[in-house]
């Protein structure tokens, strides 16, 4: 993170809309670290990402330098995340525009999500990330349930 950026829990999400030009509002608390110059790209799942470019330049490093992944899994990975990335300029509104591929991949039209995560911005088509969640609700119970669902919410008073 760059000397200027504010350290923000992770979590938060912002209802937001898609205007006339495909513009997406980065979230008034959230500006202070998203507010020049971002990257944005296709998400692992139907979304966007939208993050600084110094995450840029760690995520490219780790992406490309793979000793793990076979010409075949790099090529894809490439085309995932390398190819359709974007430099955005944050405008004095606090808005970025999302470009046509990406968009598409993420199937945004009009009413959007913003989430706040670690080290990025997801944008998720509304409709798209609740049939997300539906579909992966299964999935979302076995991973609480490995976490030891029952001692999730019991803190150290």
């Amino acid at each position: 993170m760059g000397n200027d950026a504010v350290k923000l829990m992770p979590g938060g999400s912002y209802p937001s809309v898609l205007d006339d030009k495909y513009r997406v509002n980065i979230p008034k608390p959230l500006r202070e670290n998203y507010n020049r110059e971002l990257v944005i790209t296709i998400g692992l799942q139907k979304c966007a990402w939208i993050m600084r470019n110094e995450v840029w330049e760690q995520l490219y490093e780790r992406l490309t330098n793979s000793n793990e992944l076979t010409e075949d899994a790099q090529e894809l990975v490439e085309h995932q995340f390398i190819a359709p990335r974007m430099m955005v300029e944050v405008d004095q509104a606090g808005r970025i525009a999302i470009p046509p591929v990406i968009r598409r991949h993420a199937g945004l039209t009009k009413n959007c999500l913003v989430f706040n995560l670690e080290n990025r911005l997801e944008v998720w088509d509304e409709e798209r990330y609740f049939a997300y969640l539906d579909e992966n609700r299964s999935a979302i119970k076995e991973a609480i349930g490995k976490m030891g669902s029952l001692k999730l919410f019991k803190l150290d008073a």
